[in-house]
């Protein structure tokens, strides 16, 4: 293959994975380079947080897109709001990410990430850099972008999270220098599951970097990510009648020179076969192996054929009011559910 067409496919690799558009010159061999072992284990803890949102958000995790070389921080660009409400996603995130003492007596856990503290905020209050405290021996940062059209910076959501965390009791940790007793103590009370979550770390960074393909290339229109100890578990919905979406991240997640390093172990499915019965509710499910480390199970991803049937005016609804893409709504949704909402909204507001 000439080097023009590995050239054209890296860039199409690139596009879909990162959900930006296809731009020449990349500035690695490899459209998603592998992140070093405290990054890694840094975006795969961002994964675990983010990745069981309830609530529908524009794409999925709330990640419209990443973008980042070798050498830079991983840029993640969010979505303005979730859920039928319009929550603040920004705001979301920083609830589950940064950390802060527990309210005094109160017998909850440490929530969000132990070490992680906010450097600052840049690019005119849009870009907000985060870094694990260096007592932890890991040099890894983020970066979170808000979207072009939300009007409030970071320093509003900030403040405004802050007050939140400060009226119930808790204490804010994120601005503080050096690793919190408190931090130390959950750290040192988990050392099994600190172990596990480094050994999977390469695997949730991974997919981090690949988050967009969840958008670009398939139609699910929920997408949900955990690690649950064993493995990372990827559990999609879909609101077709067949799972046809599902070999297309596949064949992304397995490419054998730019995905992850892994292989298809075993493929519970026969929603492909062209006289197969099937019945809404029918999973698809897909186990994934080490193609060099031999461990198995890093990944198993099952696709529901959603059991709402026809009727997907919540989460239509839900999806139009947290700004989901037109296109990708025709693409995840059935064109009769979209049209069958879109006229019980229209006699609503006529009444």
């Amino acid at each position: 293959m000439s080097r023009s067409s590995w050239e054209s496919r890296k860039l199409r690799y690139w596009a879909e994975c990162s959900g930006r558009s296809r731009r020449p010159g990349l500035p690695t061999s490899h459209p998603a380079p592998a992140a070093s072992p405290g990054q890694a284990l840094l975006e795969s803890r961002l994964l675990e947080q983010l990745g069981t949102s309830p609530d529908l958000c524009a794409h999925p995790f709330g990640i419209a897109a990443v973008s980042g070389s070798t050498g830079t921080p991983l840029t993640l660009h969010l979505d303005a709001y979730m859920g039928q409400e319009r929550d603040s996603f920004p705001e979301h995130c920083l609830s589950r990410l940064l950390p802060a003492a527990p309210a005094p007596g109160s017998g909850d856990d440490l929530p969000g990430i132990p070490g992680l503290r906010v450097s600052g905020i840049e690019a005119r209050g849009r870009h907000l850099r985060l870094h694990m405290v260096e007592d932890l021996g890991q040099k890894a940062g983020l970066v979170l972008a808000l979207p072009s059209g939300l009007a409030e910076g970071w320093e509003e959501v900030e403040r405004r999270h802050r007050h939140w965390c400060e009226g119930s009791g808790m204490r804010p940790l994120w601005t503080t220098q050096g690793i919190d007793p408190l931090e130390s103590a959950y750290l040192n009370d988990y050392p099994s599951l600190g172990r596990s979550r480094a050994r999977r770390a390469p695997v949730g960074s991974a997919l981090l970097r690949r988050i967009a393909l969840f958008h670009t290339v398939t139609a699910f229109y929920r997408v949900q990510c955990w690690d649950d100890g064993d493995s990372w578990k990827i559990d999609a919905r879909t609101a077709h009648p067949r799972a046809l979406w599902h070999d297309q991240l596949l064949q992304r997640l397995c490419h054998p020179r730019w995905g992850l390093p892994v292989n298809m172990s075993h493929r519970f499915c026969h929603c492909a076969e062209p006289h197969a019965p099937y019945q809404w509710g029918h999973t698809c499910a897909f186990y994934f192996g080490g193609r060099s480390t031999g461990e198995d199970d890093p990944i198993y991803l099952r696709v529901h054929a959603s059991p709402e049937g026809h009727d997907y005016n919540r989460q239509i609804k839900t999806l139009r009011q947290v700004g989901a893409p037109a296109g990708w709504m025709a693409r995840a949704l059935p064109r009769q559910a979209v049209q069958h909402h879109d006229q019980h909204f229209s006699a609503d507001h006529q009444q």
